[in-house]
């Protein structure tokens, strides 16, 4: 017994310090060009999900999905995020503006709760390129930050991206004058 807990203690401490060792070397490959290697990506993914999970207060969303909810919603996405995620017309095979790039919502639509999209948006996340828009749009006329409002319009938004209504349907499928 006493030989199988000192392998089993070695085995753990083994793990890590190869890692650390890997690291140290710059073996590691850190190229932006370079994709992550499966264990690299389910780790991140892991790792963001149950952090989001575990952290993120169980808020309750203000905003309703109502048709005018989401129109505004649709548009603060365009306007605030399509640039990184996408739009139903942004190529599937667009060059990777960040590293690792961030999910086209309009082919793969979030799947998280309200409470932990709005908590990764409002904080960001690290090493990502997605920065954190909490207190980024400013106060209102009464002094007010409208910033949660704002995410919150884009959480519900992007919540119902797959049950949209016919108006606000057109709306997001509408290609941008630019």
């Amino acid at each position: 017994m006493r030989t199988f807990l000192l392998g089993f203690l070695l085995g753990l401490l083994t793990l890590p310090l190869l890692a650390f060792a890997i690291a140290w070397y710059g073996l590691f490959s850190v190229h932006a060009s370079a994709s992550p290697s499966f264990l690299e990506s389910s780790l991140a993914q892991l790792a963001l999900s149950r952090a989001a999970a575990r952290r993120a207060p169980h808020l309750q969303n203000p905003i309703p999905p109502t048709e005018e909810n989401l129109m505004v919603g649709v548009k603060l996405f365009k306007n605030d995020c399509a640039g990184c995620h996408g739009t139903p017309y942004t190529p599937v095979q667009r060059p990777p503006i960040l590293y690792p790039d961030a999910p086209n919502f309009a082919l793969a639509p979030p799947d998280k709760p309200d409470y932990q999209l709005f908590w990764l948006v409002k904080g960001g996340i690290r090493y990502s390129g997605m920065f954190a828009w909490g207190g980024q749009f400013g106060k209102d006329a009464s002094g007010r930050d409208v910033s949660d409002d704002r995410i919150w319009t884009v959480v519900t938004f992007l919540t119902h991206l797959r049950s949209l209504p016919p108006a606000v349907d057109v709306e997001w499928h509408k290609k941008s004058s630019d």
